[in-house]
């Protein structure tokens, strides 16, 4: 049964915390910080280790070595780097427990944007409760790892994105009044964004956000795996000690805390490109696309291919919000624009029980319908057997295709963030890959370690 679910009695707990940050009078942050873990392949990990000595890619995705067994691994080595850098004094920590402002400013789509938010420590709730609220499916696979480094290292390297709602910002325009008093940390990192962190520890400043926060759902943006483990982990610490009083330092996790009503906010579009399709026959697929869709085609020779991609990406644009319209590209000489006729459709394709906003999500009709019912294979098993990729960038996906590696793209909108909302509010997950929220953070500008 489905809940729609605003708020659940109860209130938000966040509080600050000793960060540690890495000694810019020793370390240049460009050296040492990366992207999270869970977007960074072997081959940027490969470069990011040598770097810097101490990057912090060694502590959140260390390497497997020859010999290494239960008691020497990637964990293990990880909680030694740590415990080196800080005697070193590469890593120093916090004097007053305070919080953090993070601001980031990029461009997209030619616009300058700035997203402000801060970083404090939430303590954990079960999603039962309703004050926070997933809307991505986790595997098993990703938790082990992430809980046997905490284990190792009882230590947050990374803060979990969130996003709650103040349409009024209040929160925001408690930010951006702080004094400017403490000293900022800043970074542009290897995509052009500009990255400033600045501590606060006035406890009067602190007290107006926790206040401003109480009352708040939190719906986890990025961070998935890490909240669930540290989930795991409170109830594995819970089983190991006496006089459990819930306000252990393993009871909070790290977090960012950003306002989802701000304009700094970017959601970007995750394309799909498809391989390992027997029998592609693009006459047949847009004769069962337009049985659902307005199919229209733009053709494009080598002379003009630019201006027409550009040209579908507007016209994808420009349906944003409006209709469920999709990009699709099969290494011909046209591009495709299929345009949803009617949404109630879905009803009839997906006869599970979920809501009518998870149906109507541009991913699901992606899958359930285009791919699913129209290239006629099933979607998991594309996944399964990683005949799926994922990407946020057009021109990778087109070129893809183009090679000839994949066989078939599809371009799509972005997911809206009500949308988020929407579904995470009735308890669902998402459609794998629906988000890409854009910039990310940056893992190395604050870390926090669990005091014994």
């Amino acid at each position: 049964m489905l809940v729609n679910l605003e708020r659940v009695n109860g209130l938000v707990e966040i509080k600050p915390f000793k960060g540690i940050t890495y000694n810019i009078s020793k370390i240049n942050l460009s050296d040492v910080t990366t992207p999270p873990y869970d977007i960074i392949s072997p081959e940027e990990q490969e470069n990011f280790y040598k770097r810097s000595e101490y990057n912090i890619i060694r502590l959140t995705l260390g390497k497997n070595e020859p010999g290494d067994n239960e008691f020497t691994n990637k964990y293990s080595r990880a909680a030694d780097y740590l415990k080196d850098w800080l005697d070193r004094e590469v890593l120093i920590s916090s004097e007053k427990p305070g919080i953090y402002l993070y601001e980031q400013e990029y461009v997209i789509k030619g616009k300058k944007k700035r997203r402000l938010g801060f970083i404090a420590l939430l303590k954990l709730e079960d999603f039962e409760s309703g004050k926070v609220l997933p809307h991505e499916k986790t595997f098993p696979k990703t938790k082990i790892d992430r809980l046997n480094l905490l284990r190792a290292c009882k230590t947050n390297f990374s803060q979990i994105f969130s996003l709650y709602s103040d349409p009024e910002g209040k929160i925001d325009n408690v930010l951006r009044n702080c004094p400017n008093d403490e000293s900022t940390i800043k970074i542009t990192d290897d995509d052009k964004v500009k990255h400033a962190l600045r501590p606060v520890s006035d406890e009067k400043i602190i007290e107006k956000i926790s206040d401003l926060m109480k009352d708040k759902t939190i719906f986890i943006a990025d961070g998935h795996h890490r909240y669930e483990t540290a989930l795991n982990y409170r109830n594995e610490m819970r089983q190991k000690i006496k006089n459990f009083t819930g306000e252990e330092p393993f009871n909070y996790v790290m977090m960012m805390f950003v306002n989802m009503d701000d304009e700094g906010l970017s959601v970007l579009p995750v394309h799909r490109i498809l391989k390992d399709i027997p029998c592609i026959n693009e006459d047949e697929i847009l004769k069962k696309a337009s049985d659902f869709f307005k199919v229209e085609s733009l053709e494009f020779d080598k002379n003009n291919n630019e201006e027409i991609k550009k040209i579908l990406n507007q016209r994808l644009s420009d349906e944003f919000g409006k209709s469920h319209t999709f990009g699709m590209y099969l290494a011909t000489n046209k591009y495709y624009l299929l345009t949803l006729k009617d949404e109630n459709i879905m009803n009839e394709i997906i006869l599970t029980e979920h809501s009518l906003n998870w149906k109507k999500l541009d991913v699901t009709i992606l899958h359930a319908l285009l791919i699913d019912k129209i290239i006629g294979v099933k979607s998991k098993n594309l996944i399964k057997h990683k005949s799926i990729k994922f990407t946020p960038d057009e021109d990778v996906t087109l070129g893809l295709v183009d090679k000839g590696w994949y066989q078939i793209a599809f371009l799509v909108n972005p997911t809206k963030v009500e949308e988020v909302r929407a579904v995470a509010s009735n308890r669902e997950k998402m459609p794998q890959k629906s988000t890409y929220f854009y910039p990310k953070l940056l893992t190395g500008m604050v870390i926090n370690k669990h005091e014994e």
